[in-house]
Parts: structure tokens; C-alpha cells; sequence
């Protein structure tokens, strides 16, 4: 008997203003990295690309929030902190993003009839 391939669920969630991205996935999980490592340098590095890019992902997210996400770490150099406001929207958009997720699987699994997973690519670790 030959086993069925798995099926997993995989999304991709933001949220656009005006045709440009609120705040997303990709910016949490940087802003969840910073959190994470104290740097913005070791955060890209941890998610795969360039300094500079995630420099530019941090600030442009910053522009449309209209808000601090993250602040210097006073005597430390190039180390980050998360904002009280940039804490407050990881960990809100966070949980939207499990609450899609989970709704999305139960669901796909209910229509499609199929046994349907979640991919995890993107859980914090307390979370999983």
C-alpha cells in the first residue's frame, strides 16, 4: 500500500494600505529575530538576506506605521530593541497569523477532504 503524500497548507498574509504593505509576514519575522538576537545585522543574516534589505524592510514599515518599531540599545553599540509598539504589533500580528492558519487548515481539511498541515514556517518559538 503506498503511503499519500502529504498535503501542507502554506500562506503568505498581509495586510496593504493604499497598495502597499501595512505590515506583513516578513516584516514580524524580522521584527521577531531583533527581538530575538539584539540585531538588526545577526536578524537578516538569521532570515536570509542582506543587511541593507532588511534595513530598508525596517524603515519602510516604520514610514507607513508611522511609528518606532525598534530603538538602539543605549552603550551597546549597533544593538536593537524592539519598540513597546514594535513588541505590541509582532505579537498581535503574530497571533492574526496563527488564527488564519488554523482556521485555514481546519477548513481546507473540511472542504477538501483532506488531512490537511500546517507548513510552521513561521511559528515563534514559544508558540509551536
Amino acid at each position: 500500500m503506498t503511503a499519500k503524500p502529504e498535503i501542507t497548507l502554506r500562506l503568505r498574509v498581509w495586510l496593504d494600505q493604499e497598495d502597499q504593505t501595512y505590515i506583513g509576514i516578513g516584516s514580524t519575522l524580522l521584527l521577531q529575530q531583533v527581538e530575538k538576537l539584539g540585531s538588526l545585522r545577526k536578524a537578516a543574516e538569521a532570515l536570509g538576506m542582506s543587511y541593507r534589505r532588511a534595513w530598508g524592510k525596517l524603515k519602510n514599515a516604520e514610514e507607513r506605521i508611522g511609528k518606532p518599531l525598534v530603538e538602539k540599545t543605549k552603550g551597546k553599540g549597533q544593538r536593537f530593541n524592539l519598540s513597546p509598539y514594535g513588541k505590541e504589533v509582532m505579537e498581535e500580528f503574530l497571533q492574526f497569523y496563527l488564527d488564519v492558519e488554523d482556521y485555514a487548515t481546519k477548513r481546507a481539511g473540511e472542504l477538501l477532504g483532506l488531512e490537511v498541515r500546517k507548513a510552521g514556517e513561521f511559528y515563534r518559538d514559544d508558540t509551536q
